[in-house]
């Protein structure tokens, strides 16, 4: 039989280790479109205060969805599911992605410590439409965790964000990295927090794709 192929529209190397365990029997191609132009991640901070981070989260996701299918249809690569996601980290109301600075990453993570927030990550999975050709029929889910930080002396913020870990990560921080010795609990699912639901995802990958 062959091996079914599944396209990965992400850069980040964490999603793509958690796929591989869940997909075993999938052939994943990671394929890393350019999304720099993408309008709907820009401007975070006025999209912040006219919707909640839920909806944020599960728009540009769908938005990396419809962009990333949208460039395989005009690739030779034929129409094959692909796979994306968004994660944020949020306080209250107010969305962190990813530092655009060391500043911004002390800034994050001063006012993540001794606090209680929330990982939201959003996954789409494209599937070729059977019934009209170069289409696709598009499932989504989204996994919402707290996370309780401890509090974090600013010293030692101030020498991790001169290291290069926060930079790739949204709130500055990842569950599996240093930060972890502040994480005093989590209610949810942890690899959601890492940047892949896995159990929610294997749902629907079972659901669409097995």
């Amino acid at each position: 039989m062959t091996q079914k192929i599944l396209y990965l529209a992400s850069r980040s190397p964490r999603r793509l280790q958690l796929l591989k365990e869940i997909c075993k029997e999938l052939d994943i191609v990671v394929r890393k479109f350019d999304e720099k132009n993408l309008k709907s991640m820009k401007d975070v901070e006025k999209i912040g205060n006219e919707e909640t981070p839920t909806k944020y989260v599960t728009r540009v996701a769908m938005d990396k969805a419809i962009f990333s299918t949208n460039k395989l249809i005009k690739t030779t690569e034929g129409i094959k599911p692909i796979i994306c996601g968004d994660t944020i980290v949020c306080l209250g109301d107010k969305i962190f992605l990813k530092p655009r600075s060391r500043s911004n990453v002390v800034e994050m993570l001063t006012q993540l410590s001794n606090q209680q927030h929330k990982v939201i990550t959003s996954i789409v999975l494209s599937t070729p439409n059977p019934k009209q050709n170069n289409s696709f029929i598009f499932h989504q889910i989204t996994s919402t965790t707290s996370v309780w930080f401890s509090e974090i002396p600013r010293s030692w913020i101030i020498e991790y964000s001169k290291t290069d870990e926060p930079i790739d990560k949204s709130g500055s921080y990842g569950i599996q990295g240093r930060a972890s010795i502040f994480i005093k609990k989590i209610s949810g699912s942890y690899s959601s927090v890492v940047g892949l639901p896995i159990h929610e995802t294997y749902l629907l990958l079972s659901k669409h794709l097995f």
